[in-house]
């Protein structure tokens, strides 16, 4: 299975930038091997067509722009192409701008053309706005300087700003989003992201309103409060998503319903990534999940909540650390004999302490309180998984590790006592100890 996301060589501690544990890239027939059971997906070769005319500069402001930051520039290059395709069969129109960024590598891509710069996106092909050279997708500068053109030439009244690439949660070992192969591995960090949205705020005079990661692993609580002043809607996965990605013909939606709300516009996002993956192999697998960012602040504190009753219940931190043992782990992959993994649901966190008899009263009221905030308050406003997360993947996923310095810099730690209950509570620095 080929999937959007990062694995490292753990016995190295060294980061490799693959997609799949094995490491493994397409080889010139176009035919990607994965890490399961080393099974062959086979690309169909998209022809992107290259359109060669002139679009007006600025264009009146419209009901939409998608913005897409297409970080092609490693193995995930294949699928690039791929993506682009979805997007030309609906193409921009009077409601709606689709502008991309998009930086391939043909090195990993047999028989790619090289594609760096801007591209506007119309039905049936994409006209080149501008040639960017080669450019380094995992610096915050390359995204502004996106946004300072995106919002001069492409105004709306919603905005969908969408990262394309691999994700890596907020471990510290892979945290981040949008690595580059052929600018030394550099990615965009969680504190980078939050720069980068603080300045679409600032040219955009508003926030984003959907803020999506086609990413594996993103749909954590850290990554919401992160945003949670700088969009209204995030749409991730808190498990790895396949290679094919999102199903672009969500766009399809503007087009015959300019006026569609975000949340809708999210919800639709969800339902045909649902349809996309149903009936394939990589269904069972599959997760994804729309936030509404507005109930975030309330998550946080439910969090800190806890984290405080946690440590002043006279429980050994022990006893909170065992209950994260047998929840599901996303992004888990083995290496020998041991198992690593990335997040874990935390919603299925706090039921699993909501009902331990060992924990008081206190402790079980905060952890239904931010179970409350999950779910029933309307933090998750939608939420897919395939049979594989039956009853186990509820929409929201949180590091249960040791808070290490890096970890700390995440906006949800600096103003809540999470990290501090990590620590109290005697979670392992190495996944593998557990």
């Amino acid at each position: 299975m080929f999937n959007k996301c990062i694995f490292f060589v753990m016995a190295l501690l060294l980061p490799f930038f693959s997609c799949y544990e094995e490491g493994k890239r397409g080889n010139s027939a176009g035919i990607v091997s994965g890490a399961a059971g080393n099974e062959e997906i086979s690309l169909d070769r998209a022809s992107v067509a290259v359109l060669k005319k002139d679009v007006p500069l600025p264009q009146a402001k419209k009901k939409w722009t998608v913005l897409v930051y297409m970080d092609g520039d490693n193995n995930l290059s294949p699928f690039s192409s791929l993506d682009i395709e979805e997007m030309i069969k609906t193409g921009s129109g009077d409601n709606m701008n689709i502008v991309v960024l998009w930086d391939n590598d043909p090195s990993q891509d047999s028989g790619a053309s090289s594609r760096h710069g801007y591209y506007y996106i119309e039905k049936g092909g994409v006209v080149l706005l501008k040639d960017t050279g080669e450019v380094n997708m995992g610096s915050a500068a390359t995204a502004k300087k996106f946004i300072d053109y995106a919002i001069k030439n492409f105004s709306a009244e919603h905005y969908m700003w969408v990262y394309w690439n691999h994700g890596g949660a907020v471990d510290r070992r892979s945290r981040g989003i949008s690595w580059d192969d052929t600018n030394g591995g550099d990615h965009l960090t969680e504190t980078e992201q939050k720069g980068i949205a603080d300045y679409f705020v600032k040219k955009a005079g508003k926030k984003i309103d959907i803020l999506g990661f086609d990413a594996c692993l993103m749909a954590t609580a850290e990554i919401a409060y992160q945003y949670k002043n700088t969009a209204d809607y995030l749409v991730a996965s808190e498990e790895t998503i396949p290679g094919k990605g999102w199903d672009y013909n969500f766009l399809s939606k503007i087009k015959t319903t300019p006026s569609i709300s975000p949340v809708n516009l999210a919800k639709q996002v969800l339902a045909y990534y649902k349809k996309f993956y149903t009936p394939t192999g990589d269904g069972g697998s599959a997760t994804l999940s729309v936030m509404d960012l507005a109930h975030a602040g309330d998550l946080a504190r439910a969090i800190d909540d806890f984290s405080l009753a946690a440590m002043k219940s006279g429980v050994s931190g022990a006893e909170f650390k065992k209950i994260s043992q047998g929840l599901p782990m996303f992004g888990a992959y083995s290496s020998g004999t041991k198992k690593y993994y990335f997040t874990r649901d935390l919603y299925e966190y706090f039921e699993k302490a909501s009902v331990l008899s060992s924990l008081p009263k206190s402790v079980k009221d905060k952890a239904k309180r931010a179970m409350s905030v999950i779910k029933s308050s309307g933090l998750v406003a939608g939420e897919w998984h395939g049979s594989d997360w039956s009853g186990r993947a509820q929409g929201v996923a949180m590091t249960f590790k040791y808070a290490t310095k890096v970890y700390r810099e995440l906006e949800l730690c600096k103003d809540t006592s999470w990290d501090e209950f990590l620590n109290w509570a005697g979670f392992p620095d190495s996944d593998a100890a557990y």
